[in-house]
């Protein structure tokens, strides 16, 4: 097939001697910044989709601007070097670093000597900085302190320097390439090999590390040397060291400095974004949010992000119109929330307001009547009645005041005497089946207050009670009708967790500070069976029915006791010495020394000795000095907000005159104060006698 076949009819035999008079088309180079041009000047991309014509290639070439060139730095480096010095010097030591790595050209003029006086003019415009060390060049000592990668795998974001080794290091890499000096180093490489090297700057001393090239090096040099000339080479290491450390220390002093000046330069720039960002927000009306936005202590507690926390408005960075339409609608779903927290916050508020108004009248009204001085449930259980609520949940906008609560307070009496039966009718129930009592037939089962028998004897388990030892180590039993009045049966302990306990307060001096008030409950309480059991044997001995003595009875009839297995079996006889003790003493004897064994038996001594015993104490409590006890309750604090707890005689008079601006002189037993029913009585000291025998 002959080349003009291949061509088409529009092939030209060049051999021919006829003349060419047709059009030859020019040769034009395509590139990206005229491609465009000939490709809609021919009349644009063909489609088999879109047609376009002349006219939308005119009005594109119209509208068209070609792309700008890339500005090479080739040409730089053909100016004049004392025009190029000028320039460089009047930059950042980093953007010298960062323009030394552009180009090998660049590179070759940055690196020479003769561009010292460049990179020390760029110094001079940081201020501060110190002066490059005589054994270090400019472009280390600008690359040490500017740069932020890692010296040895060019980690980035690495901002620990050590001025005194000379590296910035990652963690990893500084444990790689450092070694510790330590005496296993010392006792390796001689004792003085290390006042030689550069220690890092640690704060702790017995983890001074040294570079392991630096170690290597001085090694081997120092193994090339005779004896004299490693001793001046020490010498001037040391020397070098010592140097070395001081402009270390200007270093750190300086970055340190930056570092501060920096981070007060960045706390500057969140305050203006901050306040720009509330101004804002006042414009678009949430002034009584933004007065009102939790602090930082609430916001933890809660859980919430703080407004300065919020990850918008803690940016370093100014407010712009464009930025604030980029965070306006997040902003705004913020403040959403924060006002939902700050009305549910008031609503409790206003709930605790109303139900301390309550408390301050039901205190009242027991110190008015005297019931004080009786079991009466505490303010948390007149919160939980349905008649309270009713008042203390009304909505918001009505005012609650101390009229509102007058028909609570008309049946004030008939509410404590409904709790009263409820709570007698729940304890004696357990009582009697814990005791196994079981009275006749004809007898109601809960019309026996077997809560006042001497034999119900009870120990706390509560969170309180675990941190009071007692005298001796002798276990604390409780009898009526100290267990009901027992402080752990009217509080609790907070949970770390519950943020705002309902219908409870906070208690005030002497509790600490996670209690609040709760409902009267004996849940803490436990019956303790082997003490009973002991009270069962030592009414036994007193020839008495234990199903029947109170508490009372038996402290009238004040028993003096002897234990027989203390006796080793031996009964009284007027010619043995024994330990005589009374009735409550004789249960913490027997569960401290005998652990409580039921099978102690005991033995009254006669009623005529325990008379005279009795008379002797007295006379010597009379003579002797008993210390303070707290055991005074205030009655005007009493089931209050911030009730404090037992005092002494001299604490009550102070609290007296300090919180109710009442006289020594006004102050009234039983009306201003009055005694606590929780208070255990005053122990009984034991006897040796020779108690007399008695009759069987």
């Amino acid at each position: 097939m002959s080349f003009s076949n291949l061509c088409g009819s529009s092939a030209v035999d060049m051999d021919s001697d006829e003349e060419f008079t047709g059009h030859i088309t020019k040769k034009i180079k395509i590139t990206a910044n005229n491609g465009w041009e000939h490709v809609f000047a021919r009349g644009g991309i063909k489609s088999r989709f879109t047609k376009n014509t002349a006219v939308d290639a005119t009005e594109f070439l119209k509208n068209y601007r070609p792309r700008a060139q890339k500005q090479s730095l080739e040409i730089l480096i053909s100016l004049p070097l004392d025009i190029l010095f000028e320039i460089f010097g009047r930059l950042l030591p980093l953007d010298l670093l960062h323009l030394s790595r552009t180009t090998k050209a660049l590179r070759s003029v940055l690196m020479h000597r003769s561009s010292t006086t460049v990179w020390m003019a760029a110094r001079s415009d940081v201020k501060g900085m110190p002066a490059c060390a005589d054994d270090m060049s400019e472009p280390a000592h600008a690359s040490l302190a500017f740069d932020m990668h890692c010296h040895n795998c060019l980690r980035p974001n690495v901002r620990n320097v050590d001025w005194n080794l000379r590296v910035r290091y990652c963690q990893k890499c500084f444990k790689e390439r450092t070694e510790v000096v330590d005496d296993k180093f010392k006792k390796t490489y001689g004792l003085k090999l290390h006042h030689c090297l550069s220690l890092s700057m640690t704060q702790n001393r017995n983890d001074a590390r040294c570079l392991i090239s630096d170690r290597e090096s001085l090694v081997d040099e120092l193994s090339k040397l005779g004896p004299e000339e490693r001793s001046v080479l020490r010498g001037l290491k040391r020397d070098a060291v010592l140097a070395r450390k001081e402009h270390a220390v200007r270093c750190t002093k300086w970055m340190e400095g930056e570092q501060q000046s920096r981070w007060k330069e960045l706390d500057h720039l969140r305050s203006l974004r901050h306040d720009a960002i509330l101004e804002k927000l006042i414009e678009l009306g949430w002034e009584e949010d933004v007065n009102k936005l939790p602090d930082r202590h609430t916001a933890r507690i809660y859980k919430l992000t703080h407004f300065e926390d919020h990850p918008l408005v803690k940016q370093p960075k100014p407010l712009t119109d464009r930025i604030w339409q980029n965070i306006q609608h997040k902003m705004v779903e913020f403040m959403g929330q924060m006002r939902e927290f700050r009305i549910l916050q008031e609503r409790k508020q206003q709930i605790r307001e109303r139900q301390s108004l309550l408390a301050t009248i039901y205190s009242d009204w027991q110190r008015e009547k005297g019931y004080h001085k009786y079991l009466m449930p505490t303010a948390a259980d007149l919160f939980g009645m349905r008649q309270v609520r009713d008042i203390v949940e009304l909505p918001a906008h009505l005012t609650v005041t101390a009229e509102d609560f007058q028909p609570v307070c008309e049946e004030l009496f008939k509410l404590v005497d409904t709790w009263k039966r409820c709570n007698a009718h729940d304890l004696r129930s357990d009582l009697l089946w814990r005791l196994e009592i079981h009275p006749p037939y004809w007898l109601d089962r809960l019309s026996v207050q077997c809560e006042r028998l001497a034999v119900a004897v009870f120990t706390c388990t509560g969170w309180l009670c675990d941190n009071i030892p007692e005298p001796n180590d002798s276990p604390r039993y409780m009898y009526f009708p100290e267990y009901l009045h027992h402080r752990c049966n009217r509080i609790r302990r907070r949970a770390w967790n519950e943020l705002d306990p309902a219908n409870t307060f906070a208690m005030g001096q002497g509790y600490p500070g996670n209690t609040v008030q709760q409902e009267w409950s004996t849940d803490d309480l436990e019956l303790d069976k082997k003490a009973s059991q002991t009270v069962r044997n030592i009414i036994d001995a007193c020839d008495l029915d234990w199903r029947e003595v109170t508490v009372s009875e038996l402290d009238n009839l004040d028993p003096r006791l002897v234990c027989l297995k203390c006796s080793y079996g031996n009964r009284c006889d007027g010619e043995r010495p024994m330990m005589v003790r009374s009735w409550r003493e004789s249960v913490k004897h027997c569960a401290k020394k005998h652990w409580s064994d039921s099978t102690v038996k005991w033995q009254k001594i006669s009623d005529e000795e325990s008379r005279s015993l009795r008379q002797d104490q007295e006379e010597a409590a009379a003579s002797t000095t008993i210390p303070p006890r707290k055991i005074w309750r205030c009655t005007h604090c009493h089931d209050k907000p911030g009730e404090p707890e037992k005092m002494t005689v001299q604490g009550m008079t102070d609290h007296l005159e300090d919180h109710h601006s009442i006289d020594l002189i006004n102050q009234v037993a039983g009306k201003d104060f009055a005694e606590a029913l929780d208070v255990p009585p005053i122990t009984i000291p034991s006897v040796k006698l020779k108690p007399k025998a008695v009759d069987p």
